[in-house]
């Protein structure tokens, strides 16, 4: 609501009489609600003993320590403090330390494939916050470069949006894109998403109807030439995520 809320609720608390000042804000007010709940929980937590079982294991390379969990538990909507490695009976937990203690045992591990969605493309906000991440460069700072990388060096495009898709008729300028990058540290890859035909009509990428007056943040394919140290990691930034979000899904091995 912003300054009309506030306008308003002033407006109510004070028609007896008087100035009763109330703020109401769309960070505020929610934020306030979290607190308030969070507070309520506090008050209404009552404390229970609960047991964990520990043990150390031997192996050829040495020993490591583990804790005991129950496979077939399941969460429970009515207790959030139920856990699969807690267990709410001492006796219980004493019956599975016995039942385990000097006992041999087969550890295994297990790796599945599985797919990642490639992050969106990048706009303002985004790129800032990815730059403050891995550079420890400020908001303004990463404006300062990505604007300069945009009317000095001409190699990205205009950096003042708040879009992380690209037009629907942009297909054929992301190939040429993509092509422009031969001879470059991004050679291969660019040439494995041409020669894959990863770049195709898909929502996800291309939406019209999430492009207001600019699109995502891209490089435009001109050569990059004496680049600063800083400015050469925002281009590595945007044409690293741009490459690797031409290919919707990258393949990764997940430890069990």
């Amino acid at each position: 609501m912003g300054i009309n809320g506030t306008r308003a609720m002033t407006a109510f608390n004070s028609r007896d009489g008087g100035f009763f000042l109330t703020t109401v804000g769309r960070v505020q007010t929610p934020t306030l609600a979290v607190m308030v709940e969070r507070e309520e929980q506090i008050r209404k937590f009552i404390s229970r003993d609960y047991w964990e079982i520990h043990a150390t294991f031997l192996a050829e390379a040495g020993e490591y320590p583990a804790k005991w969990f129950d496979p077939a538990w399941k969460k429970d909507p009515e207790d959030g403090e139920k856990r699969a490695d807690r267990v709410w009976s001492e006796r219980e937990a004493l019956a599975i330390a016995q039942a385990v203690r000097g006992k041999a045992a087969t550890v295994t591990e297990e790796s599945k494939p599985t797919t990642q969605a490639s992050p969106l493309l990048f706009d303002l906000t985004s790129l800032q916050r990815e730059a403050n991440g891995r550079f420890g460069f400020s908001a303004k700072n990463t404006l300062g470069l990505a604007q300069a990388l945009y009317e000095k060096h001409k190699v990205l495009t205009y950096p003042r949006t708040d879009s992380r898709h690209l037009p629907e008729d942009y297909i054929g300028t992301v190939k040429e894109t993509l092509t422009a990058m031969a001879g470059t540290p991004y050679a291969s890859f660019a040439g494995a998403v041409l020669k894959n035909g990863w770049v195709h009509p898909n929502k996800r990428i291309f939406n019209n109807a999430k492009v207001s007056d600019h699109f995502a943040i891209i490089p435009t394919g001109a050569a990059p030439k004496s680049l600063s140290e800083p400015e050469q990691k925002i281009y590595d930034l945007v044409t690293k995520r741009s490459v690797s979000y031409t290919h919707l899904t990258l393949p990764t091995n997940r430890e069990v």
